[in-house]
């Protein structure tokens, strides 16, 4: 039976641990598999139709553009990372990339929780992000809530 890992990637030095965390332990593992997750900035507003039931064909080529572009950008940061996972010995095959677009509604947490549970993984790889106290105390890291609410699965958070 296949291992599934999630690997959820930003860009930043925490995270980049986290994939050198998982390029060394498992790189020669044939039995493992890796999707490295990344999610995106949600659509500004001011591309948004607000209050109207039709969307004035402008802005919404506006929007469209503005997906396309930053989706092209964005998804670029898995370039590195995988070129990192072959080298330490995986095969090109065990990885997939997804990207995930924030909403409205969402939250970085609720989206990597989200993608872990529709794609039933074992274990969730997170980098643990640095931030002062306060504004953990206010509002909690995306690790502390990914790990409070996952149910059913490990998360390692690597320092």
């Amino acid at each position: 039976m296949k291992a599934r890992i999630l690997l959820a990637i930003d860009g930043s030095e925490p995270s980049m641990r986290a994939v050198r965390y998982v390029a060394n332990l498992l790189g020669n593992q044939r039995d493992v598999s890796v999707t490295l997750l990344h999610i995106l900035l949600p659509v500004p507003p001011a591309l948004l139709e607000a209050g109207s039931f039709e969307v004035e064909p402008q802005l919404e080529l506006e929007r469209v553009n503005w997906v396309k572009a930053e989706a092209a950008v964005e998804c670029n940061i898995f370039d590195p990372v995988r070129e990192m996972l072959t080298k330490a010995g995986f095969d090109g095959k065990q990885i997939q990339t997804r990207c995930q677009r924030l909403t409205s509604q969402s939250d970085v947490a609720h989206e990597i929780l989200r993608e872990s549970e529709n794609g039933n993984y074992d274990t969730i790889v997170m980098g643990k992000r640095g931030g002062s106290r306060i504004a953990t105390f206010l509002t909690g890291s995306i690790t502390e809530k990914v790990a409070r609410h996952v149910k059913g699965r490990a998360v390692w958070i690597i320092d």
